[in-house]
């Protein structure tokens, strides 16, 4: 892209093309892998350039003279680059505004052209890009180097606060706003360590440089355009109508297709052989179609493709570079990684029974039990682990399934104890790494473990685990999220059930109920028998306040929740205990036995069920076994 900038011309947008027209979408992908390119870049990581498409410019129709800068004709591509000219405005204006003015000055280079003999703040003769009419006036005033005219000049789009409004500002104005506020939240706050719970925190100003410095070395190095110039006696038309017809866009596996037929065929085996005995498999419209929930929005083969490259090699796969990783796996420092192609797609079929279940599971064996618990808790970065360990043929069923347990009761325990899970992609893929080197087995989750340090990537022992059982308010705390809270206690109903009970499936239709319930103070008298007053406070004195505290912190916890078969009627359920003992009953859950023989239901029963139910759950969801 630096070279692209560089030069000294001027890049004319034909008056027949669109106005800027990207939105949050197209603007998120971009800020996606830029701000990737620049974490890669100062974690010392980067591999790989990113491609943005490509450039068609044709000669500019003013021709070429002598001392005047030389102009083309931005045919396609022009959305990109202008969204290039405002990120690298927006990244400037916070530079120069975070005192950074040496690197805001030399961002200037890429934006305008040294004309000679034109007045240095004559920003439209100046200006490498010219966008079309309808835009021009807005994008020269942003690329000015102070933006405290825009907030006068434009005053209709912002609020009193500074804050644009979306509704009223173009296109280009929304874009040059909402990267300036992607690159101030970059620069200034973030994470120091990685495997850190504190909150963010502000970065320093030789920190803020640093970060400012990676965001530009990402677009400015390490983004690539393919650059398609045109000749006089071209026409532009029919090769912008070509480029961009109404086909189907390449997806990273049609080029990794392209890829692996081309090196077969290239070295004598046949292609239309390992098309139908290998390939073939992946034509299946399963394939096409993006997962459930997933993020991006991308066909299942690509994460498909990203999970069995990790299972495979232990090594962290970027998405956003699907087609550069698999080139870089399959001829990894230029050398082929398989005999044969043939070799090649079978360790990439070895997976595809595993995947197939993890997303659409149909019985009851313990990967397909494990498949339907990842997806009720959203953890699909577990993938690759479970294609590492479910591939291994020499490892015995009932070591997977013990395997399959201890995943599920890592992300139980970690959720039930609210620890962060941004790292668990990470944590996954280095479980995936010792396992690659010492084997699939319990000794090697547990050193994975032991050689992974910080607070984010712990699997919480039973002391930790039990104390976020009785203390922590889990209704609230999955609130939004409450089929988790229903897959706990169901699984807490199994084990309670003895041989006396109907081994019954789960109900469709089932609901979480707070046996004390939520309005509790009309119905539920505090423990001395005094009635809590309707606002919690009026009359109270520190006693009553004291209980009423007790109680409350006590209400969300597990040992006051369970499971019905259908809602109780909201009448009935803020009734008192007796009232409820009898539909608790007829739900005919194992959960439930205790209700009927209890005559009250206060503080002392809700931390005494909660006791009971954290050990099974311990049992349910074991610690990580000794290294």
């Amino acid at each position: 892209m630096a070279r692209v900038l560089q030069d000294s011309r001027r890049f004319t947008v034909p008056i027949y093309q669109r106005q800027y027209a990207w939105g949050d979408e197209q603007l998120e992908a971009f800020w996606e892998d830029l701000a990737g390119k620049a974490e890669e870049a100062l974690e010392t990581r980067l591999r790989f350039q990113h491609y943005m498409g490509a450039l068609i410019l044709a000669p500019g129709v003013d021709g070429y003279s002598v001392g005047r800068i030389p102009s083309v004709q931005v045919v396609d591509g022009q959305q990109r680059l202008t969204t290039f000219q405002l990120f690298l405005a927006a990244l400037r204006d916070f530079a120069r505004q975070d005192g950074h003015d040496s690197l805001s000055q030399n961002l200037d280079v890429y934006m305008f052209n040294d004309n000679r003999g034109v007045a240095a703040d004559d920003y439209s003769a100046r200006g490498k890009l010219v966008p079309t009419p309808a835009d021009r006036s807005l994008f020269y005033d942003l690329m000015k180097p102070s933006t405290d005219h825009i907030q006068a000049r434009y005053s209709n789009c912002f609020f009193q606060n500074g804050r644009p409004i979306k509704a009223h500002c173009p296109r280009a104005l929304w874009a040059y706003a909402t990267l300036q506020n992607r690159v101030s939240q970059f620069a200034c706050w973030g994470k120091q360590d990685e495997d850190s719970e504190a909150e963010l925190v502000e970065f320093t100003p030789e920190e803020r440089l640093g970060r400012l410095q990676a965001l530009a070395d990402a677009i400015l190095l390490h983004f690539k355009l393919v650059i398609i110039s045109l000749e006089e006696g071209d026409d532009a038309q029919v090769i912008f109508e070509t480029l961009n017809s109404r086909g189907e866009p390449l997806l990273a596996m049609d080029l990794v297709r392209n890829n692996i037929f081309h090196r077969a065929e290239a070295q004598g085996e046949s292609a239309e052989e390992l098309f139908a005995n290998k390939w073939s498999v992946f034509d299946e419209a399963f394939w096409k179609d993006p997962p459930p929930r997933a993020k991006p929005q991308k066909p299942r083969v690509d994460f498909f493709l990203s999970h069995a490259l990790t299972a495979q090699t232990g090594a962290e796969i970027s998405l956003r570079e699907l087609y550069t990783e698999y080139r870089h796996f399959a001829r990894p420092r230029g050398r082929p990684r398989f005999e044969t192609v043939e070799k090649e797609l079978d360790a990439l079929l070895q997976y595809v029974p595993s995947y197939r279940t993890l997303e659409q599971p149909s019985s009851d064996s313990d990967l397909d039990q494990l498949a339907e618990q990842l997806a009720t808790w959203e953890v699909t970065t577990a993938y690759p682990l479970v294609l590492c360990i479910n591939a291994n043929k020499a490892v015995d069923d009932a070591v997977k399934a013990e395997l399959y347990k201890l995943i599920y009761s890592y992300v139980v325990r970690r959720a039930v104890c609210a620890l962060p899970t941004k790292s668990l992609g990470k944590t996954f893929q280095r479980v995936v790494a010792v396992m690659l080197r010492r084997g699939v087995s319990r000794e090697s989750i547990a050193t994975a473990f032991a050689e992974q340090v910080g607070p984010t990537v712990r699997f919480p022992d039973n002391e930790e685990f039990c104390k976020a059982l009785l203390e922590r308010p889990l209704y609230e705390q999955f609130q939004g999220k409450v089929t988790r809270l229903v897959d706990i206690l169901w699984r807490l109903e199994l084990k309670s059930r003895t041989r006396f009970h109907v081994n019954t499936g789960r109900p469709a239709s089932l609901s979480v109920e707070h046996i004390l319930p939520q309005t509790w103070s009309e119905n539920w008298p505090l423990q001395d028998g005094r009635y809590c007053p309707a606002d919690r406070r009026t009359g109270a004195d520190d006693t009553m306040l004291d209980q009423i505290e007790k109680r409350d912190r006590l209400l969300h916890t597990l040992g006051n929740l369970t499971l019905v078969t259908a809602p109780l009627n909201p009448s009935l359920s803020n009734h008192k205990f007796g009232s409820k003992k009898g539909p608790l009953a007829q739900s005919l859950l194992a959960l439930n036995n205790q209700f009927s023989s209890l005559e009250v239901w206060h503080e002392q029963e809700i931390r005494k069920r909660g006791e009971q139910l954290a050990h099974l759950c311990v049992a349910i969801w074991p610690p990580l076994p000794s290294a």
